[in-house]
């Protein structure tokens, strides 16, 4: 009896031994297991999950296969192949992330430049557009300009045309013959407060304008006399404009005596034209252009 329990309890160990060599877990293979580490760490990095979900299928179909030859305890070149396989799946899934992120990198760049070419251009028409409305700010205030000048130099016109003023090469000029003065004075006669008061509220209106009196006498007596005479009257004027309220400041005096005289001496007629006071307005910019001739 103890022979027969003996050879039993040695047969279940033959048998377990027999077992133990047909199934259990088939023996590692080192390919596959670098393949699932690379897999894993693929499958663990969220831009390769992200950006390469494709290739990343593909790895995992691969190792799949690999796993599944080694599981039935298949071929081993073909569990390496598959694994290689995967391997190379899981690369690629990894350079196509790679790839599409910078590619991406590369859109929104673009994008990015396209927003601040359109931000750019939008400046720049905001820009021409305050510069084109500057322009015709501009264009009008040179417009009101030019017509304030013209109605100024309309009521100049009337102003000089009242005084009987004319039009010379030196500017406007007003001519004052001799019923100012006596024959051989320098003393304004009454009747000249006239022509004073026109002058001195013209002057007045008129703050930028200068003028400049110049006298002349007929050829009778000696020219240093007439010269002297000629002076004494301009100064004369200057000096009731002075009293009429304007500044010296805009007042200057020249005395020509017999110079450029206007007609003849040899007759009273003529005489009497040479013997005057013109009294010659500046510019705007208070110039009196100087006499030549």
């Amino acid at each position: 009896m103890r022979t027969v329990t003996h050879a039993l309890i040695l047969g279940s160990v033959l048998i377990s031994f027999v077992l133990a060599g047909c199934g259990g877990p088939p023996q590692n293979n080192p390919l596959l297991t670098q393949a699932e580490q690379e897999y894993q760490q693929a499958e663990n990095d969220s831009l390769i999950v992200l950006k390469a979900p494709v290739a990343l299928k593909e790895a995992e179909e691969a190792l799949g296969q690999s796993r599944q030859i080694w599981q039935d305890k298949g071929d081993k070149k073909l569990i390496e192949h598959h694994a290689y396989i995967a391997q190379q799946k899981t690369k690629i899934a990894t350079e196509t992330a790679r790839l599409n992120a910078a590619q991406d990198e590369v859109e929104r760049a673009e994008a990015e430049r396209q927003r601040v070419l359109i931000e750019a251009r939008k400046a720049e028409a905001i820009a021409a557009e305050r510069r084109a409305e500057k322009a015709l700010e501009q264009v009008q205030e040179e417009r009101e300009e030019a017509l304030r000048a013209r109605r100024e130099a309309e009521e100049l016109a009337g102003r000089l045309s009242e005084m009987e003023a004319r039009q010379s090469e030196r500017g406007m000029v007003l001519t004052l013959s001799d019923v100012l003065f006596d024959f051989d004075s320098a003393t304004l006669k009454p009747g000249a407060s006239r022509v004073v008061n026109e002058l001195s509220n013209f002057l007045k209106e008129y703050p930028e304008r200068k003028v400049q009196i110049e006298g002349f006498t007929d050829s009778v007596g000696s020219a240093e006399y007439n010269k002297n005479l000629s002076q004494r009257r301009a100064d004369a004027l200057r000096s009731a404009l002075i009293r009429a309220g304007i500044s010296s400041q805009r007042i200057q005096t020249v005395g020509y005596g017999e110079e450029y005289p206007v007609a003849t001496n040899e007759n009273e007629a003529g005489r009497q034209q040479n013997r005057r006071v013109e009294v010659i307005i500046s510019n705007e910019n208070g110039v009196v252009t100087q006499r030549t001739q």
